[in-house]
């Protein structure tokens, strides 16, 4: 909402014999809190009172702009947009604060971090994408479904995770964090969950590979034990298992004799998983600030941490889960942020 619009409603409000502060209570409640401050609508109001009518800006007298100033500025950002307000200031020999104005004020423009994805997806790539987003769409759409799809991922959890926040003193140096090391004591983790709750937490032994048998002797078996499958040769009622293309998952035949049927995921897609855009993070951050003794140690800290996720909030992760595929179809196969 800008300024003028702004001005409108209280003109709007005041006409219709609205005090200052009930105008500011009703802006408010339709337009959030902060919208406009009892000073602004105090000074317009008094304006209407004195039979003034324009909701524009009076003229001011004061230092015109620095057209040539913007123009070098300007030039200078188009031709290298990583340079800092600082480094542009000393070049054109001014003050940093009015580069920084001229920025966002002049130009309209902000900075920002560069976004970090995958890969630079290819157009059969992104129209991979939204296809079998749409078929993923049509089995998470289906409530008696959800019951029925799992999803499945692995991940490196560290035995020791340092805090990444913590208070210091006003000027001083900020804390730093180092790189891990190439040998930091970490195991390497595979989640199965649905809405109901999580399924299977699996640790792969220290010294092997996660590998096709690992996922199908270890990882399925466990996964297996722990859920009804039903025996049926009814299709709509076959467990599925939603998990990435890594060359360990790919076992469709040994999980259909399971009577469990893997579901295909888009390539190059951790935006559309809910193991990464979810459950991973989940973990670490609750593992912040706690420093296990061994592998077994960890495992049982991480069972007690995803075992304790409501019901819930898993519901709430498919739901994020549809509006990621839905996102994907609308902006072409990109990378939902």
């Amino acid at each position: 909402m800008d300024d003028y619009e702004i001005r409108c409603v209280i003109k709007f409000l005041w006409s219709s014999g609205e005090s200052n502060p009930g105008i500011v209570d009703k802006m408010h409640r339709v337009y959030g809190n902060g919208c406009v401050s009892l000073r602004t609508v105090q000074k317009w109001t008094c304006r209407f009172r004195n039979g003034e009518i324009s909701l524009e800006d009076r003229e001011r007298n004061g230092r015109p702009k620095n057209m040539e100033l913007r123009t070098d500025v300007k030039a200078l950002i188009d031709g290298d947009p990583f340079a800092s307000a600082r480094d542009i200031a000393n070049r054109l020999r001014c003050d940093k604060d009015t580069v920084v104005k001229i920025f966002r004020e002049d130009l309209q423009m902000s900075k920002v971090n560069i976004r970090w994805i995958p890969k630079q997806l290819s157009d059969f790539q992104k129209s991979e994408r939204v296809r079998i987003a749409s078929e993923m769409l049509g089995l998470l759409t289906d409530r008696r479904q959800h019951d029925l799809l799992y999803t499945q991922d692995e991940t490196w959890v560290h035995l020791e995770n340092p805090r990444k926040m913590m208070w210091v003193m006003s000027g001083a140096a900020r804390p730093r964090e180092t790189r891990r090391l190439q040998g930091a004591r970490k195991v390497m983790l595979s989640v199965i969950f649905n809405t109901n709750g999580i399924a299977s937490i699996t640790m792969l032994p220290r010294g092997e590979k996660f590998t096709k048998i690992f996922f199908y002797n270890s990882v399925i078996a466990d996964f297996v034990k722990n859920v009804w499958i039903p025996k049926t040769g009814d299709g709509r009622r076959k467990v599925k298992l939603h998990c990435d293309n890594a060359p360990s998952h790919r076992i469709d035949q040994e999980l259909e004799a399971l009577n469990i049927s893997r579901v295909p995921h888009p390539p190059y897609s951790p935006d559309l998983a809910p193991c990464d855009f979810f459950l991973f993070g989940f973990l670490k951050m609750a593992l912040e600030g706690r420093n296990l003794k061994s592998a077994e140690d960890l495992l049982a800290e991480v069972r007690v941490i995803l075992e304790s996720i409501p019901q819930t909030t898993l519901q709430m992760v498919y739901g994020e889960w549809v509006q990621r595929l839905h996102k994907c179809i609308q902006i072409n196969g990109e990378y939902v942020e």
